[in-house]
């Protein structure tokens, strides 16, 4: 690829790839509102979606977690270190049949495991 070409899709894809300030953390609480199901109908309901969508019977949601690099919070110890040998918090996640969030949990301390979180 030529130099040209190289700046010319650089320009194309900068603003997409650029990191950006969010300001998650004082904007999450306000923006997320998140309807676990509470009866036993709701559950059933995801569960044969899974076996209907993918022929996974009995399952009523997919389930994983991403720890997240922090600095080290002050007076923590080792709390938040984890296996990845970085300080960190964990993003857990279920998701239904169809990727839609069931139940989040963000900020248990990157030393516990993901069956610990949920």
């Amino acid at each position: 690829m030529s130099e040209e070409k190289f700046e010319e899709l650089l320009q194309k894809v900068s603003p997409f790839i650029q990191k950006k300030d969010t300001l998650l953390r004082e904007s999450l609480p306000a923006r997320l509102i998140l309807q676990v199901p509470s009866t036993e109908k709701e559950w059933n309901d995801i569960e044969n979606e899974f076996n209907i969508k993918w022929n996974f019977p009995t399952c009523c949601g997919a389930m994983d977690g991403k720890h997240c690099v922090i600095r080290k919070p002050g007076c923590t110890g080792s709390e938040f270190y984890n296996y990845k040998h970085t300080f960190g918090i964990i993003l857990f996640a279920l998701v239904d049949a169809n990727y839609c969030f069931t139940y989040i949990d963000v900020g248990t301390n990157g030393r516990v495991n993901d069956a610990r979180v949920f």
